[in-house]
């Protein structure tokens, strides 16, 4: 067993993490920060594969009132209107603050930012990573400032548990791929491993590569210790490639541009959940496949988006239309969360895919990354305040011990149920019972199927050391998934339910918390905002 000290820990190694992993080192210079990544740092998670950039409000036909609307409407009433003031505040300082560690966004031949409107904007809120200055992967450029700054880095651990006690973070504990067991008595703690893109099968191209697979590891970290998870029912679905982002408009197998018929004034630059929604619904009609009619502003916004945008473009100006896929790219739920990314137990900081209640029932294109970084930032700035003011307390070894035990209880069956077949079955239900439409008796298969899966798993072998771990992690999500799916019965942004068509007026101030009873089985219910 190895054991470490450290004043902040910081779970994860996207842009969330690494991000509040510099602020805390850059407010307390003096202080140890440690940032444990399960996989190999600034190459692991979905951050490094973000495509567009940064939501702010620099335009000159900008405003912050313009964007905190876009959101507010985008999310469908449910998204936290303190967290969206908040980032909504923070955007315009953003790209200065990135441009400092030596992110760069795209800029005309003036020098003025190239500023797009993308799905859901009112007006151009977007700005464009520069793939010639720095590359999409901005983690990259982010962890050279991490490491410049101090932050020690600790590769291919995975975090399994917080201990808690009394209600206050005191550390973690975690599994190397060598099975070893890492034992972490921390100041506070900053909770930001990612999201789930696994948990459907149909995962978007560029985040479907095994290095970049999330397995719901924060969910289940969460839940674990205490936090309720939020509005788990909405899922980010979005067509592939975008129109939105490419341009050019959707065309369906009889010729026809369908999405004035659905979004008379937006089209394809309506809320994504809209767009995947009517694509659906062309194809279920007879009239697929969907295509992009690409166009020279195609043409253009293609030489600042990668190969597959590039290859996309080509293969339509040799006559070819290849088409348009519905493919899943991330949860928009989490655990709850203040303003200043804190949570409800003290001493513990969340941000990334982990928080839940900014995006609401639909995500607003670009704003994925001003929440990574603007709570990321915050949570940094609050995780070492917290553990400069505070006095360290001893890890409390009755608890400790009973953390590891969980841990090493997974290693000790030597032969079993194969965990990446349990993993496909997951997927299999969640795609079949909770993707682009759901119904009550789905839903209900679909949590009879992962109980299975929870009996399953007590029996389960993996392939390497984090598997059977990840698998675990995994189905709770997914458990989180349909249990709020169910709670919600309406239909609102990405949640479609086919037997509660319609929006309930009623329900539009109402979050899904899901969390652990005391008997030790998952709950949901209906709370405010």
């Amino acid at each position: 067993m190895k054991q470490y000290t450290c004043d902040v820990l910081v779970i994860g190694g996207g842009g969330a993490a690494v991000r509040a992993a510099i602020e805390a080192a850059r407010l307390n210079p003096d202080s140890n920060v440690l940032l444990v990544d399960k996989g190999r740092f600034e190459r692991s998670g979905t951050s490094p594969l973000s495509l567009h950039g940064l939501t702010t409000v620099i335009h000159e036909s900008d405003s912050e009132d313009i964007l905190y609307e876009d959101i507010m409407r985008t999310g469908g009433g449910m998204s936290d209107s303190g967290l969206v003031c908040r980032a909504v505040g923070e955007s315009r300082y953003e790209p200065a603050r990135l441009e400092e560690y030596g992110v760069r966004f795209v800029r005309v031949e003036d020098g003025r930012y190239d500023l797009y409107r993308g799905a859901g904007h009112s007006a151009p809120h977007g700005l464009t990573f520069d793939e010639t200055e720095n590359g999409i992967n901005f983690v990259a450029v982010l962890g050279k400032e991490a490491w410049k700054r101090g932050v020690h880095i600790i590769e291919e651990v995975m975090i399994t548990d917080l201990i808690v006690c009394e209600n206050e973070v005191l550390g973690a504990v975690g599994i190397s791929l060598g099975r070893e067991l890492h034992v972490f008595s921390a100041g506070a703690v900053v909770l930001a491993a990612g999201g789930a893109n696994s948990i459907y099968p149909n995962v978007v191209p560029r985040i479907a590569h095994p290095m970049y697979r999330t397995t719901g590891d924060g969910f289940g970290i969460a839940l674990r210790a205490g936090l309720s998870l939020v509005d788990m029912e909405f899922a980010n679905f979005r067509d592939t490639p975008p129109a939105a982002r490419l341009g050019g408009r959707l065309i369906n197998a009889e010729g026809c541009a369908f999405m004035e018929r659905y979004e008379p004034e937006r089209k394809e630059k309506a809320p994504r959940g809209n767009v995947v929604e009517a694509i659906y619904r062309e194809m279920q009609a007879g009239r697929g496949p969907i295509h992009i009619e690409v166009d020279s502003e195609c043409e253009r916004n293609a030489q600042f988006l990668p190969e597959e945008y590039k290859a996309y473009v080509r293969a339509y100006k040799e006559g070819k239309r290849p088409p348009v896929t519905i493919m899943f790219q991330r949860l928009l739920g989490g655990a709850t969360m203040n303003p200043d990314a804190s949570t409800e137990i003290d001493g513990l900081f969340i941000a990334g895919e982990n928080a839940g209640g900014f995006h609401g029932a639909d995500r607003l294109q670009g704003a994925a990354f001003l929440e990574t970084q603007v709570f990321g930032r915050l949570a940094g700035i609050g995780a070492a305040e917290y553990a400069r003011s505070g006095e360290r307390k001893s890890l409390p070894d009755a608890k400790v011990k009973e953390l590891c035990s969980r841990v090493e209880s997974v290693f000790q069956k030597k032969e079993g149920k194969c965990a990446s077949k349990i993993l496909t079955y997951i997927q299999r239900l969640t795609w079949n019972f909770a993707s682009i439409v759901r119904d009550e008796a789905g839903l209900k298969t679909g949590l009879n199927g992962i109980s299975m899966v929870h009996r399953d798993l007590e029996q389960a072998v993996g392939s390497h050391a984090f598997e059977v771990l990840e698998v675990m992690n995994l189905a709770l999500t997914a458990e989180s998934v349909l249990r709020a799916a169910l709670e919600r019965r309406e239909s609102r942004g990405t949640h479609r339910r086919s037997d509660f068509p319609g929006i309930r007026q009623e329900l539009a101030g109402k979050h899904t918390s899901i969390r652990y009873n005391t008997d030790g089985t998952i709950v949901s219910s209906l709370i405010p905002i």
